[in-house]
């Protein structure tokens, strides 16, 4: 998150401020930290899902890999 934060240019307390939380949240899921969300995207890793961010607008195309069978 880090990186696209400095991307867009914004500090940790705009974002903060932006989603309605304490900078030291910010803080703590740009660590890795924060176990709500690293439960959330665990639970889509263990059924075979990964989670991407992909800037607004563009184009993206997926293609299943090699590592088994997708899940549906």
């Amino acid at each position: 998150m880090a990186g696209v934060r400095h991307t867009v240019g914004l500090t940790q307390a705009e974002i903060a401020r932006k989603l309605g939380m304490d900078r030291t949240t910010v803080i703590d899921i740009e660590a890795g930290r924060n176990t709500a969300v690293n439960r959330f995207v665990g639970l889509f890793n263990r059924m075979g899902y990964d989670l991407i961010a992909v800037p607004r607008g563009a184009s993206v195309t997926v293609e299943a890999g090699g590592e088994g069978e997708p899940v549906p």
